[in-house]
């Protein structure tokens, strides 16, 4: 007899994790397939889990701003309702971030940060040398100035840890070495232990990240992963604000673990960490924060960010009871809370929150069709 279910989901990073759990909130039943062993392969257990909206705004499309700074508002609650359910610290704090010029040229680059934040009606603080350094004082003695916006961050590691606990606790399961073949309204077909699998679904979800692309499916999704590398330090805490300058960026956590990141390259699925991006980073932190050098070096990442053609998210419907949720790029953490809560009610037959309308996958299946 055929196995079913509510829903299924293909993909065990930190958006399909949560996107289960919003469902078994709403009582549904959801099975999880993930092809990797305790998601190694997600790009959230890479990210350095910096919520930034106002950072990055230069970077985001208008209506991505208007998603982030929705998903934004709705962490705090979020990620303490994921700890309730959990019994897990996520680490959410909010701190702030300091944005950081070591020379002119970084200065010129953030006041371009600025224009970008004032035509979208965000806040920052001007700080001068002294400032900065009164707030951290581990910070270089070249710094000449910079500004604080209110970006939080969370530690993905532990929200990962977390969805899977709140997920058990629920009823719901996470079924790992399942490699998703093609996704079709009411079937799943996917490969464990070397056999081919079916399993029927009321709906379907396509989550798999940057191999969401892979998966059959009624309408192609052009995926491509972008590789990243992040270092892991350890050793005293030097720092209490996330610290970025245009080259680099640092995210402390309070058990001493210092985040340093991070590379974008175009290099497919090549794992290989090189030794040039190690130095490159370790130097631009040091340039920043002299006090790295006595760090330990205690991990070397790569991850794959999942990234559609247009660089914008797919969220919603892909054709009757298939949808998608994948493609956020650099914002997957950032968009955990705002994806899960806005799909999962649509999927539940509310109408779907404005928000939505400019990352519906089939945005892809009307550019192939004027081809």
């Amino acid at each position: 007899m055929s196995e079913r279910r509510d829903v299924v989901i293909a993909g065990g990073g930190i958006i399909g994790l949560a996107l289960a759990w919003e469902l078994t909130r709403r009582g549904r039943h959801a099975l999880v397939l993930e092809a990797s062993e305790g998601s190694a392969d997600a790009a959230a257990r890479v990210a350095a889990g910096m919520l930034a909206p106002v950072s990055e705004v230069d970077l985001a499309h208008p209506d991505l701003t208007r998603l982030s700074m929705a998903s934004a508002a709705m962490y705090e609650s979020w990620a303490h309702e994921l700890e309730a359910a959990s019994g897990l610290d996520v680490g959410y704090e909010t701190t702030g971030t300091l944005i950081v010029a070591l020379h002119r040229d970084h200065l010129a680059e953030i006041e371009h940060l600025r224009a970008f934040q004032r035509d979208r009606g965000l806040e920052a603080d001007v700080l001068t040398r002294s400032e900065l350094r009164d707030a951290e004082p581990a910070l270089a003695p070249s710094v000449v100035g910079g500004i604080r916006v209110p970006d939080r961050q969370v530690d993905p590691r532990r929200i990962l840890a977390a969805l899977r606990v709140a997920l058990a606790r629920a009823g719901a399961e996470v079924r790992e070495g399942a490699h998703v073949q093609r996704v079709e309204s009411g079937t799943v077909s996917y490969e464990l232990d070397g056999v081919a699998t079916q399993v029927e679904a009321d709906q379907v979800v396509i989550a798999s990240g940057a191999w969401s692309g892979a998966i059959e499916a009624d309408v192609a999704l052009p995926m491509r992963p972008v590789k990243g590398l992040v270092l892991r330090l350890r050793g005293e805490r030097l720092l209490q604000h996330v610290v970025r300058t245009p080259d680099v960026y640092l995210v402390p956590r309070a058990d001493g673990e210092l985040v340093v990141g991070a590379t974008m390259e175009e290099r497919g699925f090549d794992r290989t960490p090189r030794a040039g991006d190690v130095y490159d980073l370790l130097l631009e932190a040091t340039r920043a924060l002299p006090g790295v050098r006595e760090l330990e070096l205690a991990e070397v990442c790569v991850g794959f960010r999942p990234a559609l053609r247009d660089h914008l998210p797919a969220i919603g419907e892909v054709s009757p009871g298939v949808f998608a949720a994948t493609g956020h790029f650099r914002d997957g953490v950032l968009l955990t809370p705002v994806t899960a809560r806005l799909l999962s009610a649509v999927m539940c037959g509310d109408a779907p929150d404005a928000l939505l309308a400019p990352f519906d996958p089939r945005r892809f299946a009307a550019v192939e069709a004027t081809r």
